[in-house]
Formats: structure tokens, C-alpha cells, sequence
């Protein structure tokens, strides 16, 4: 998204970047682990001990939940209106 103004920039005449941050909050571990799961197939691919990596994840999630009571993601998203 911080890109986009200059790559869009060469086709269109006006662009502009309406950002979206937020937070996502949860009280399990699951949600997260579905995340990093999702990720497989790149991991196979380059030779990842992916069984490892979902199982250290699922340990710092469900300790900071312990700890926190919850994990939270700061995310940032955005609509990107482009005009010629």
C-alpha cells in the first residue's frame, strides 16, 4: 500500500490512499495457528521446518495470552481510489 501511489501514479492521474489500520484481538491460540497454517505449501517449498515453526508460534501466542489475557495483530489495510 505504500507503493501503490507510486505505481499507479503511472497510469492514472490521481491517487489516493485511504488507510485502515486496526488491531485484531484474540483469546485462543487457533485463529493465529489457522493463519501461519495457511503458509504451508510456501514452506514446503523452500525446504521450512514448518511442524517446528506452527509449534513455537502456538507456544509465544498461548503464553502472551496468559500473560495478556488475549494476542493482538496490528494490521494496516486501505482503499486505494485511483483516478485518470
Amino acid at each position: 500500500m505504500e507503493k501503490a501511489p507510486a505505481f499507479l501514479g503511472e497510469e492514472f492521474g490521481r491517487v489516493e490512499v485511504a488507510e485502515l489500520p486496526g488491531t485484531i484481538t484474540v483469546r485462543a491460540p487457533e485463529p493465529v495457528i489457522a493463519h501461519v497454517a495457511s503458509y504451508r505449501a510456501w514452506a514446503d517449498q523452500h525446504d521450512v521446518p514448518f511442524d517446528a515453526i506452527i509449534d513455537r508460534a502456538r507456544s509465544l501466542v498461548a503464553d502472551d495470552i496468559a500473560r495478556n489475557g488475549a494476542y493482538e495483530v496490528t494490521c494496516l489495510g486501505g482503499i486505494l481510489v485511483c483516478r485518470r
